[in-house]
């Protein structure tokens, strides 16, 4: 119960008063990540929905905690938990909304289309799209010659994957 009551006491000053956390950013964004992995199923979920809070007001100011929390948030999409696939599924969506586009592809890119779990593969190609949209083919194309070698590449890997919701 102290836990959930500290969680949410984030969540309400993320909500009403984020300039008091943004100083403690980086400590803030560690200690809740941390509980996403707690065993009791409802701190882990309170987690989660407060790390999608942190995405969604504090905004580019998470750019640097991305690949940590989305690795973290992948694997709880890939959790057998319903609620918690859901939970995690949309704390990152969150996130692909809120950081900077690069930032959150290269996080996905990186932590889920590699994964051996189909349903992280999944969520992980889900929000690429969504990455994708946002920056425009245009502008992804016009890259560096290796980053938009590094893009196709993973678009063809997951244009083959053995699953049809991936693909």
């Amino acid at each position: 119960q102290l836990k959930g009551k500290g969680l949410f006491n984030i969540r309400r000053l993320a909500t009403c008063h984020s300039e008091i956390l943004l100083c403690r950013i980086h400590d803030v964004s560690l200690a809740v990540t941390k509980e996403v992995n707690n065993l009791r199923s409802k701190v882990s979920r309170f987690a989660i929905v407060t790390l999608g809070e942190l995405f969604r007001t504090m905004k580019k100011h998470m750019d640097q905690e991305v690949e940590e929390i989305a690795r973290t948030l992948l694997q709880k999409a890939g959790d057998s938990s319903e609620f918690i696939q859901k939970a995690a599924n949309q704390s990152l969506g969150i996130m692909v909304g809120s950081v900077t586009p690069a930032r959150s592809m290269a996080a996905l890119m990186a932590c889920g289309v590699n994964h051996r779990n189909v349903l992280i593969r999944r969520c992980a190609a889900e929000h690429l799209v969504t990455v994708t949209e946002q920056i425009g083919a245009e502008k992804l194309l016009s890259g560096s010659r290796e980053s938009t070698e590094m893009l196709v590449k993973v678009l063809v890997k997951l244009a083959q994957d053995c699953n049809q919701d991936t693909r």
